[in-house]
This record gives C-alpha cells, sequence and structure tokens, in this order.
C-alpha cells in the first residue's frame, strides 16, 4: 500500500505551488497526495474553490475538509492517514495565514510526527520533480552535532536518493557573526575561539558522522557564519532542490522552527525547506535499522 503526503493548502494563488511540489514528492516517494483544507464559517463552496485552484494539474487531487483549530485539524488527519510527509505554505490567507513566523506552522513543524515541508511564496520552481536540467541538484542539510540533525541526516539521504540528487552536509560554523544572530548558541558546537586545528577537526567530526547516518556519500561543507544565510549560500551554490534541517538541536541551529532558522529559511529561500520536529525524530530513529 502506498504511502500518503499530506498537502495542506488555503484558497491563495500559493495553493497551486503548494500542490505541485507535493506531487514532485510523491511521485519519487512513491506515494499518494491527500490535499487538506481547514474550512471557515465563510468557506461556502471551499472544495469547488480549491479544486479550481488546483485544475490542470497532472492528476485530480483527492481533497479533504476538516473543521476546527487549523494546526490541531491537520494535526490529526496526519495521524489518520498516518502520512510521511506534510507539505504546506510559507505565506497564504485565511486559515493557514501567516504560516511559518504564526502559530500555526510552528506548532505544525515542532509537533508533526512526520517531516513537514514548507513552500516559500515566490519559488522559482517546484524544485522536487527531476528532469534532465537538474541532473547536478542536490539535497542540503544542515548539521550541527545533535541527535536530531543525524536523523535530519538520515531524511536527507533518503530523500537524495529518491529524487536522484547529490547529498551536501553543510555545518554552519560559528563565528561573531553567528553569535551575536543566535545568543543561545551552544559550546557543543566546534567554538569561536580556540585552537583552530581542534575546531576543525570538531566540525569535521560532526560531519562525518552526518554522512554515515545518511548512508550514502556526501560533499561536505563547514562556512562560518549564521547557519541561515550558510545554508541558503551552499543551497544556491549546489543547486539544492531542498534544504533539510532540525527543529531542534544544539548550538547555532538550535530550535529551528521556534527560532531564527526554520523561521528565516521559508521567508527567504527560493526552495522548499524540509523540517523534522522532535517527534518526528524519534518516529524515524525507533524505524531505523
Amino acid at each position: 500500500m502506498a504511502e500518503t503526503i499530506l498537502c495542506a493548502v488555503d484558497d491563495s494563488d500559493a495553493a497551486r505551488q503548494v500542490f505541485d511540489t507535493a506531487l514532485g514528492l510523491a511521485d519519487a516517494w512513491g506515494a499518494d497526495v491527500v490535499v487538506v483544507h481547514v474550512r471557515g464559517s465563510d468557506d461556502a463552496g471551499a472544495e469547488d474553490s480549491i479544486r479550481a485552484r488546483l485544475a490542470g494539474a497532472p492528476e485530480a487531487p483527492t481533497v479533504r475538509l476538516v473543521e476546527g483549530s487549523p494546526a490541531q485539524a491537520i494535526l490529526e488527519l496526519v495521524d489518520q492517514e498516518g502520512a510521511a510527509m506534510l507539505v504546506i505554505g510559507s505565506r497564504g490567507r485565511g486559515s493557514l495565514r501567516a504560516a511559518v513566523l504564526g502559530s500555526v506552522s510552528r506548532e505544525l513543524a515542532s509537533d508533526a510526527p512526520c517531516p513537514v515541508v514548507i513552500v516559500p511564496s515566490g519559488m522559482l520552481s517546484a524544485g522536487t520533480s527531476g528532469g534532465a536540467e537538474d541532473a547536478d541538484a542536490s539535497v542540503v542539510c544542515g548539521v550541527d552535532g545533535s541527535d536530531e540533525a543525524l536523523a535530519a541526516a538520515r531524511l536527507a539521504g533518503r530523500l537524495a536518493t529518491r529524487l536522484g540528487c547529490r547529498l551536501v552536509v553543510v555545518h554552519a560554523r560559528q563565528n561573531l557573526s553567528a553569535v551575536r544572530a543566535y545568543p543561545g548558541a551552544s559550546s557543543a558546537t566546534p567554538p569561536v575561539t580556540g585552537q583552530e586545528d581542534a575546531v576543525r577537526e570538531l566540525a569535521d567530526q560532526v560531519l562525518k558522522k552526518a554522512e554515515a547516518a545518511a548512508g550514502i556519500d556526501a560533499v561536505r561543507v563547514v562556512e562560518p557564519g549564521p547557519p541561515a544565510e550558510v545554508l541558503e549560500a551552499v543551497a544556491d551554490r549546489e543547486r539544492a532542490r531542498l534544504i533539510v534541517i532540525a527543529s531542534r538541536g544544539v548550538g547555532a541551529l538550535r530550535a529551528a522552527l521556534l527560532g531564527s532558522v526554520a523561521g528565516e529559511l521559508p521567508l527567504t529561500a527560493d526552495r522548499p525547506v524540509v523540517v523534522l520536529s522532535g517527534p518526528a525524530a524519534a518516529v524515524a530513529a525507533r524505524s531505523a535499522p
């Protein structure tokens, strides 16, 4: 039986972009796509409106209308469907308005028992469907040495394999700029100061562990600076289709979705950002070989 990718949309122009991203992932994952819309009190004809937004797609979507608190209604459907992934937009209106910086997406990305794929508004392309022009494309994964980041690396390895992409694991090494941007950064990651050889060795160990967790060969990148800026720069340079991060970790990537890294990335990146929550990381750890 095929897995399910749940695609949460509103009736904004971004709905089609979010749906196309879900379709691209579903094709690579061998999954079915179910579209969910949280219906409000003034949403008469909501299903027809959503179907109109998605008209012309390669396949007619299965649309589920739910009611209630948006995040909780979507999370309940994630559980009911046993969803392998949840795809949402970074901006919209109605029940999903303000996605990444609002309470709905924070709750989804911190509590969902599956990876949450956040599709930024204004994205250049769906970014996940493949093609000859993407032969050198990659999946970029930010890592910081935490167990959650290792779970994210495992997910990134699976995504890279199924999408036919290279894997690039990235550690944003702390510097003064990173510390100013992320004052909660932990000394558990390579420090701002110290013996250069020792700092480099610590960073290399972080990347080696991430590559081993991913289970495939990876390009290893260490660059100093704020993680969101480093991940964006590497993603641009490496033709990334996706950026993968954990929602909780240590150091400069700590508390991603609840802090600044995943709050920034979906607003500024031109490709989907995949966030692995603490619960999703725990589920992945239980199912890991």
